[in-house]
């Protein structure tokens, strides 16, 4: 009988401490349970970029174009000019942070910085003059010219050098 006692009193024992260690922290798991913040407002996040292209008419055989970054991100910026396979195009003679690419593409060489959200316009790129060169007996009033300009946001590498990917965002299409 002695035996049976001496077990029920650590059994007791046993349960007191187990109820008074579990009381001691009702009160953590309480306010963790019923514990919540409330919030109001927004922002406007933008993670991408785009870009707005400017041209002036022809003249004296010249087309001049620029493009504006009309986003908050900086970005690359590169421009294709096509009119069929008789018209040559080429850059013309001066200075200039644009530079002909083996892709057909006229690549501008520093990042296009973001536009601030209380400005009107964004950064713009130096003009680009781009020279047409029709072919003698062509009609030089009776052609069109195509101006494609493409952005895509500013990748850094381990070392934090800033380069361009223009594959980004062409897997989804493929």
């Amino acid at each position: 009988m002695k035996v049976k006692k001496r077990y029920r009193k650590i059994i007791a024992l046993s349960a007191a401490a187990l109820g008074m260690t579990a009381a001691l922290h009702v009160g953590d798991a309480m306010a963790y349970f019923t514990t919540y913040v409330s919030s109001a407002g927004g922002g406007t996040v933008s993670l991408g970029t785009s870009t707005l292209i400017h041209e002036d008419p022809v003249v004296n055989m010249t087309k001049q174009i620029m493009v504006e970054n009309t986003s908050e991100n900086p970005c690359f910026v590169r421009v294709g000019v096509f009119s069929g396979s008789i018209i040559r195009f080429s850059q013309a003679e001066g200075e200039s942070n644009w530079s002909e690419g083996d892709d057909g593409y006229w690549y501008y060489g520093p990042i296009l910085e973001g536009k601030s959200p209380d400005e009107e316009t964004g950064p713009m790129t130096e003009v680009l003059n781009v020279e047409i060169d029709v072919p003698e007996g062509y009609d030089r009033d009776d052609f069109n010219v195509v101006v494609v300009q493409e952005c895509t946001p500013v990748v850094y590498d381990d070392e934090g050098r800033p380069s361009a990917d223009w594959n980004a965002g062409r897997e989804a299409v493929n």
